[in-house]
């Protein structure tokens, strides 16, 4: 699908954007410009909400312009915003909250927009492999963004916001080049009781987003509970090169673990690939367990487990969602969003108190992996079991359009 490059490359800029300021905003914040550590604490958790929550707020509005336009808008305005206090030499923390709550919720917007723009441009056939690719490029830019936004936060001091803005910039140019121009608004009758001419996803759509919230707990456990559970036993660089290993596997093997994955939704669904990617995902947080003693390397297993586990579940769960969504793309995508973020900061902040809460190497200490292994596997247990939905069974080999070539029918 070359056809899909200008919006793949904006969303690896725009995911590159967010994580060169991100994972050192507190640290920026509280260093530079002299903000109360609790006060930069609070203004990374807004900046988390709204890059979470702020699509399903603004979806009243964006549902009216075209898709391209709110990848172009969000990406414009999450580049400008950051321009202001730096131009206008605003340090006091009520600005930046309120820049950072703009800056999230436009980014928010970027996001669920080019999630919606593939789905509405491919059909069941092609959803998977579009996804995979999406998801590669995601996290191919979420690795180079913390790798350059260390390095720039001290060479930049104050300037340091516009680092990502320019790259912002650039992601809102190549968005203007991507295929389509397909509004987010259903079509008239879509979704359950009508609820799609307001925006609002369907039953069906926030049902599968609470189902499928185990994969964002679980995913928590890896991004922010393990680090803390190892930290006694491992140095801080040990802990990066989990995170390395981690972006370097998704890029390098997407594309094979993809064309493997395909095969198998050909012949079994995609209700297969997302199973085997749940239990793979259970078998990667099992193996953390022995990160806190002597058999700690053993978490780089289960790191590259983890990671085989993201490239199969993490399509899968997008391509199931694009189905169910029923045309409403943007609000399904949206309000799903909201959904596993809210997921993911629980299993992130409970797993965290857990395994912070005692340096034992015991059940305790283990029980933040254990717990949502066994979640995942009963979700997995759950979703195969369960009878096929209308729209999965309405959903055939043959499909009125395919994502497009370059020269193709536009997204």
């Amino acid at each position: 699908m070359p056809g899909l490059w200008p919006t793949l490359a904006s969303r690896a800029l725009g995911s590159s954007a967010y994580y060169v300021i991100s994972p050192f905003l507190a640290i920026w914040l509280h260093s530079t410009l002299g903000i109360s550590v609790s006060l930069a604490a609070t203004a990374v958790g807004v900046h988390l909400l709204s890059m979470r929550a702020g699509a399903v707020c603004t979806q009243f509005v964006v549902v009216r312009f075209r898709l391209r336009a709110v990848l172009v808008g969000g990406y414009l305005v999450a580049g400008a915003v950051l321009l202001v206090p730096v131009v206008l030499g605003l340090d006091d923390p009520a600005s930046w909250l309120a820049v950072l709550a703009v800056n999230g919720t436009a980014v928010s917007c970027a996001n669920v927009g080019t999630k919606a723009m593939i789905a509405n441009g491919c059909d069941e056939s092609t959803r998977l492999p579009a996804f995979g690719r999406l998801n590669a490029a995601i996290n191919g830019g979420a690795a180079l963004g913390p790798v350059v936004g260390g390095w720039l936060m001290s060479a930049t001091g104050r300037a340091f916001p516009l680092v990502p803005a320019g790259v912002f910039a650039l992601a809102a140019l190549l968005a203007a080049r991507a295929p389509g121009d397909v509004t987010a608004t259903p079509p008239t009758g879509g979704g359950e009781g009508g609820a799609a001419r307001f925006g609002l996803p369907g039953r069906q759509v926030l049902l599968w987003a609470a189902v499928t919230a185990t994969l964002w707990l679980a995913y928590a456990q890896f991004a922010n509970v393990l680090p803390m559970y190892v930290g006694g036993s491992v140095s801080t660089r040990v802990i990066s090169m989990l995170f390395l290993v981690n972006a370097i596997l998704i890029v390098l093997f997407q594309g094979v673990v993809a064309r493997r994955m395909e095969s198998l939704a050909r012949r079994r669904g995609d209700r297969a690939v997302l199973v085997l990617g749940m239990v793979l995902l259970a078998a990667g947080l099992v193996l953390f367990v022995p990160g806190r003693g002597p058999a700690w390397p053993v978490i780089f297993l289960g790191a590259a487990v983890f990671t085989f586990s993201e490239l199969v579940w993490s399509p899968a769960a997008d391509t199931l969602m694009a189905e169910k969504a029923r045309g409403n793309s943007f609000a399904a995508f949206g309000f799903a969003g909201l959904i596993w973020g809210v997921a993911e900061s629980a299993g992130g902040a409970l797993g965290t108190a857990v395994a912070g809460g005692t340096g034992d190497n015991t059940w305790v200490s283990w029980s933040p992996f254990l717990v949502a292994a066994a979640l995942t596997l009963l979700t997995a247990l759950g979703i195969a079991l369960a009878p096929r939905g209308p729209v999965e069974a309405a959903a055939g080999p043959a499909a009125s359009e395919a994502c497009p070539e370059p020269s193709g029918k536009a997204l």
